[in-house]
């Protein structure tokens, strides 16, 4: 019993055991020859196998001539087509080798198709790529709305919006830190319908710009969920990262005997034993009956701690306490907060007016706060000490200024209330990412 073997033409159904006198022809084996056939059919994907056949009924001028007839053209050849010399018909047979014979008494033409099918045909074919056609335009559209950073990534002006960050290659450094970073999602299930890089622009702008679960949802194209487990996960991989990660070193192996540029030479000559310069934030906060309506935030800045690692000396944020009640003193953040355990004997704590701690500092180590006034009138020693510790905080200024731009300190949602610390604690280390305040002396 012969096999049954169809042609493999689209739209044709044609095969040897239901028209046994057709002639089914074979692939030639010649690449480029394979080729003109496989376009012909408009069988670009299509590779043809031994069994492969294309019927008789598409070779009105011979084998020769390559298959012509299709009912997408009613039967005729294709405009470019060059006829060559009509040869003679070949004899019908189940399954034709690769030889050819001449016609023989049971030889039968195989008419083509009515108009009638031939315009089902058509109709089918335009209804089905219709239906493609429009899914690709859905599928366009959803590309044009998905923010993602490559759109932004050769844009630094763009980039420093969104992030918060200097430029591109900073963004890109902390997505090579992430992919190397153990990510447990928060809601215990993986996102990947988003790149790393974009859940960290996500991120990101959060902290940035504060911007609301919708709005990121409509920006990225997903649901509130997925923005709300991004969020939580890599804020809380930065936090890892660049605070417990690297703050946590630098406070251990910073060296105390470096200078640096300061906007005030003769300051940083009146002061050369700055070891901390002490200040407090105030941020608002959403007012919840187990929240206070403000919160404090004791910030410290080391001068040239990082020298040894190219990093840039002043400005730089080395500590940065827990959030505390808006009633607690400056003393008792300075007191409970771990910050004098970073202090060593010799060391001058830098600090505004109302930090009163000068009998919590371990032994060793001095304070030098702007003189009270007193008696209605500075002095002018008083006038030159009040300027050269302002010309000495200066930058511990900038750096504060710097971190006030994240918008998430303005308002912490409730519902990453339990993860305010760590927030805050990762756009302290973003600060430090930014462009140095102050230029280290060759």
């Amino acid at each position: 019993m012969s096999k049954m073997v169809q042609c493999c033409v689209p739209c044709c159904n044609n095969r040897n055991d239901v028209n046994k006198t057709i002639s089914l022809y074979r692939f030639p084996l010649d690449e480029k020859e394979k080729k003109r056939w496989l376009k012909l059919i408009r069988r670009d994907k299509f590779t043809p196998n031994y069994n492969s056949r294309v019927c008789g009924w598409h070779f009105p001028d011979g084998k020769a001539a390559g298959p012509t007839r299709f009912a997408w053209n009613d039967g005729k050849a294709f405009p470019d087509h060059i006829p060559t010399k009509r040869k003679k018909r070949m004899v019908p047979a189940s399954v034709e080798d690769e030889g050819t014979a001449g016609p023989g008494p049971n030889h039968l033409d195989i008419a083509p198709q009515t108009p009638g099918t031939s315009s089902v045909v058509l109709e089918i074919e335009n209804d089905m790529l219709r239906k493609e056609n429009d899914q690709l335009k859905r599928e366009l559209e959803k590309q044009k709305q998905t923010f993602s950073f490559s759109q932004i990534s050769s844009h630094p002006d763009k980039v420093n919006y969104y992030t918060g960050l200097t430029d591109a290659a900073t963004v890109f450094f902390l997505e090579a830190l992430l992919s190397k970073f153990d990510l447990q999602y928060h809601f215990n299930w993986n996102v990947q319908i988003m790149p790393l890089i974009d859940q960290l622009l996500l991120t990101l702008m959060k902290l940035r710009l504060n911007c609301g679960i919708l709005d990121l949802a409509t920006r990225f194209n997903c649901c509130r969920a997925t923005v709300t487990n991004i969020f939580t996960t890599i804020s809380s991989a930065l936090y890892d990262i660049l605070y417990v990660g690297m703050m946590e070193k630098w406070k251990t192996t910073s060296p105390r005997d470096s200078r640096t540029k300061h906007p005030c030479q003769i300051a940083s000559n009146h002061f050369p034993t700055i070891g901390l310069c002490l200040t407090a934030l105030k941020w608002p906060s959403p007012i919840q009956k187990d929240w206070t309506p403000r919160v404090i935030c004791t910030v410290i800045t080391k001068d040239a701690p990082h020298l040894k690692l190219g990093v840039a000396p002043n400005g730089v944020i080395t500590f940065a306490s827990d959030l505390y009640g808006g009633s607690t003193s400056d003393k008792a953040i300075t007191a409970d907060c771990g910050v004098l355990q970073q202090l060593e004997p010799g060391d001058m704590v830098m600090a505004v007016k109302g930090f009163t701690i000068r009998d919590i500092l371990p032994e060793g180590v001095s304070l030098n706060i702007p003189t009270f006034l007193v008696n209605g009138q500075f002095t002018v020693e008083e006038v030159n000490h009040n300027r050269l510790v302002a010309c000495a905080r200066i930058h511990v200024e900038r750096s504060i200024q710097r971190l006030k731009t994240f918008g998430i300190l303005t308002y912490i949602p409730y519902q990453h209330k339990k993860h305010a610390n760590k927030i805050l604690k990762v756009c302290v280390s973003l600060v430090n990412l930014q462009k140095p305040i102050l230029q280290e002396i060759a």
